[in-house]
This record gives structure tokens, C-alpha cells and sequence, in this order.
């Protein structure tokens, strides 16, 4: 069921649906990340971020009068029409690498800088592979109040679209669960695997509870479809987002 039969059939306004109400006269990019390393060499892949650049980038947009904000103050943004300082950006992280622990945490730290982490909850804290943080270490985080913890279902399929409808349901709605179970709190956003998404899954992300769902659609936030489909730009094009939202 599309987002639009959707509405036909529960006969409510699209814009009910959506629920996306904020004028689109602003523009507020929202960054993601991967992994975090300590410096580039052979084995660097192309969403790694070493820990200098990450400090650099901060302090770049910093500089430039940038306001980092939560996916809490985007979701009162886009659904309540509240505004956003200028130059507002958030940011977020994928697959809870123990590299964000390693060595992006003490930069958030130092520069006091919100953002949210979405994990897939099969492997928290495996060690297959690049490791992942544990569940200790997200609660450490989660207590500690600049990283939110947030879902990207249990086992990050490749393409949420080739799966049944169960299937996604049950991605969605098991990694929700572990995470409340964990962390004590309510799970209210959602990450789509790779970016990969349609209205099937925007559907299924709604009926799973979440309030927002972030793709990997490099546009800002506010021209999202609705607020289970919200853009966000690939780290390395930071400064791609800055010039389309700020043309600076």
C-alpha cells in the first residue's frame, strides 16, 4: 500500500499522512555517518571518517555559523512547525561502530555536539568484522544525553524492498522492541538500511510506531515526501549540503 492509497482508503488529506506541515521556505541539511578511523590506508572504505576529519569538518561549520541540533528539534521542525536557530544542520551515525565510541565520542564531547546513533541490534557487540559497540557502551551513551540510540531494524537487509511484508514488519518491530527493552525508553525514529526505501516501507515504518524514518536522499530535510522518508546527505557531501541549504 502506497502512502497515497493509504490516505485514499482511510479517506484523510495526504497532508494528514505525511504529516509534514513545515513551510518549505527553510532549508536544514541532515549529515550521516559510518565508521570512524584513526587515519586512511588500504583498508579505508568510502563512508569512513578518520577522526582529524571529523574535528575539522565541526570546526569548519562551526565556524560558519552553524547550529547543530537533535532529530528531536527536526521532528518538532518539520511536524510542529516550531523553527530552528539559522544555519541549523544535524547530525546522525550508522551501524554502531566501536570506532564512533573510539573516536568520534570524545569530539562530540569536546564540542558539546548532538547527535544520533542508529544501530542494527543483531550485532551489538559483535566483533565479526569491524566491531560494534555493546549494549553497555549504548547505554553509557543513551544516559549520557548527546547520543540519541536509535533503530535501523535488527539485521540490516541489504534492500528493505525485496523483503515480505512480514518480513519488514518484523525488522522493523523486533529492533524497536530490544532497544526499549535495553535502553529503558521509547525508540522513535528509524533508519532505512543503505538508504533503501519505498512507500511499502514508509507504511510499515509508521505502523511500527516511529515517528520519523531517515533516508539517504541528498536534499534538505524539509523537502522530504513526509516524515517517514526524511532526507539526509551522505557525510562525504558536507559541503554539498551546507551550499544547498545555506549557499555558503
Amino acid at each position: 500500500m502506497t502512502v497515497t492509497s493509504f490516505a485514499a482508503k482511510w479517506g484523510i488529506s495526504l497532508a494528514m499522512v505525511t504529516g509534514l506541515v513545515v513551510s518549505t521556505v527553510s532549508s536544514t541539511p541532515i549529515l550521516t555517518y559510518h565508521d570512524f578511523i584513526a587515519k586512511r590506508d588500504s583498508h579505508s572504505l568510502w563512508f569512513d571518517c578518520t577522526a582529524a576529519e571529523f574535528e575539522a569538518q565541526l570546526r569548519w561549520l562551526r565556524s560558519h555559523g552553524a547550529h547543530f541540533v537533535s532529530l528531536d528539534q527536526i521532528f518538532d521542525h518539520l511536524v510542529r512547525q516550531k523553527p530552528l536557530p539559522p544555519h541549523s544542520i544535524a547530525l546522525t551515525a550508522a551501524d554502531g561502530y566501536e570506532g564512533f565510541y573510539l573516536r568520534a565520542l570524545p569530539i562530540i564531547r569536546k564540542y558539546q555536539v548532538p547527535i544520533t546513533m542508529f544501530v542494527h541490534t543483531k550485532y551489538v557487540g559483535g566483533r565479526q568484522g569491524r566491531p560494534k559497540m555493546t549494549w553497555t557502551q549504548l547505554q553509557e551513551l543513551d544516559r549520557e544525553g548527546l547520543v540519541s540510540i536509535q533503530s535501523q531494524t535488527v539485521t540490516h537487509p541489504a534492500d528493505l524492498r525485496e523483503l515480505a511484508d512480514k518480513e519488514v514488519a518484523w525488522e522493523m518491530t523486533e529492533s524497536k522492541r530490544q532497544l526499549e527493552t535495553h535502553l529503558g525508553h521509547k525508540s522513535k525514529y528509524l533508519a532505512y538500511p543503505n538508504g533503501k526505501f519505498d512507500d511499502r516501507t514508509e507504511v510499515a515504518a509508521k505502523a511500527a510506531g516511529y515517528l520519523m524514518a531517515f533516508s539517504e536522499v541528498t536534499e534538505p530535510c524539509e523537502t522530504s515526501a513526509n516524515r517517514w522518508a526524511v532526507n539526509r546527505y551522505v557525510h562525504t557531501k558536507w559541503r554539498q549540503a551546507w551550499r544547498d541549504c545555506y549557499r555558503r
